[in-house]
């Protein structure tokens, strides 16, 4: 992207904007909707993969004694009964925010309207893990070869991608991108052990200080995330490295902070408000179907609309950052034109003293 020095950038487009583009690209290639909306309908309408015999074995360790209290073992005991009901791990398909958004994750129900279905158990732990990796990867591809198509929809004409071109970017994309959320993971795990060492001091002299220093924490780690919101635009759209992805969405927030905040919260409420109206019917009734596929438009357009602010963002942050830095440089240079004097400086002084 060539930079022109001394010339004022065109305004970036508003947050407005940007999710009115975002769903003109949805209604412009309506396919676009296709990989949430089959991935919701297989959760709802396909075979469960279920642990609720590795929890049911779970609940029965817990048996009432002297060390725990009643209280907490019918908690723990809820808890594990919840999980056993509704966990099913064909939900981590859905590796939102850096995949395919899914409505039904949150729909918890073993019915659907041909009956509760093929369940498929899961019987020991260590394959609890295995099967939650390999669920998980499967999903990151799955969300990357949605953003790539999202993203060759929004690039100018001239840097869209032929086909080739785009199924071979989604196996290095996937790659990153597996690259980059195990970062966000490994450095999840060390944030919390740091605020969780600093609560256990802190609760020595206070549990409210504790309580303090975790909420404390949580905030920084939610804010923190803000600045790394367009690391998977850049993989995408961009081909970028990790690196460059990241200093590119530091740049972008450091720049915008007040509209990426404003972007990001419109998203979580309008999928917020809108999810909970959709989820309302049973998940034995055919009139969820219609909820699945408008959430599967609402959220296309929303994600798309994240791509054409990136898109615009990026290139006003670049612009204003050159002319940022030809005008440091301008200043430079005059100083120091000025500290050894040249020749122009000084006729100048010159004629200026003989008036």
């Amino acid at each position: 992207m060539q930079i022109k020095s001394g010339i004022e950038p065109t305004p970036p487009i508003g947050v407005i904007d940007s999710f009115g583009k975002g769903f003109e690209t949805v209604v412009a290639q309506i396919a676009l909707i296709s990989i949430p909306l089959l991935l919701d309908l297989f959760l709802w309408l396909g075979p469960r993969l279920t642990v609720s015999g590795l929890f049911d074995s779970a609940r029965s360790m817990f048996a009432p004694g002297d060390d725990i209290p009643d209280e907490s073992l019918r908690m723990i005991d809820m808890t594990l009964e919840s999980l056993s009901e509704s966990m099913n791990l064909f939900s981590f398909l859905s590796t939102s925010p850096l995949g395919v958004p899914s409505m039904m994750v949150s729909k918890i129900g073993l019915l659907s309207p041909f009956g509760e279905g093929l369940l498929i158990p899961v019987t020991s732990w260590f394959g609890l893990v295995v099967v939650s990796v390999i669920v998980s990867l499967v999903g990151l591809f799955l969300g990357v070869t949605y953003f790539t198509f999202i993203g060759r929809e929004t690039s100018p004409e001239k840097l869209q991608m032929d086909d080739i071109e785009l199924i071979e970017n989604v196996w290095g994309n996937w790659v990153r991108m597996i690259g980059f959320s195990i970062a966000i993971i490994a450095s999840m795990i060390v944030f919390g052990f740091a605020v969780s060492m600093l609560a256990g001091l802190a609760s020595i002299v206070s549990t409210g200080i504790s309580g303090f220093v975790i909420s404390l924490g949580v905030a920084v780690w939610v804010w923190g995330l803000f600045f790394i919101a367009f690391t998977a635009h850049g993989i995408i759209m961009d081909d970028n490295s990790i690196n460059v992805a990241v200093r590119n969405s530091l740049l972008i927030v450091r720049l915008n902070m007040s509209s990426v905040i404003g972007l990001f919260s419109l998203i979580v409420l309008i999928l917020w408000g809108l999810g909970y109206l959709w989820t309302m019917p049973s998940s034995e009734s055919w009139a969820l179907a219609f909820g699945i596929a408008a959430h599967s438009f609402v959220a296309t357009g929303l994600y798309a609309s994240t791509f054409h602010f990136y898109r615009d963002r990026l290139r006003w942050s670049i612009e204003i950052q050159g002319n940022a830095e030809s005008e440091t440089r301008r200043q430079t240079n005059l100083g120091v034109s000025r500290l050894w004097g040249k020749k122009d400086d000084g006729e100048k002084h010159e004629e200026k003293d003989k008036q």
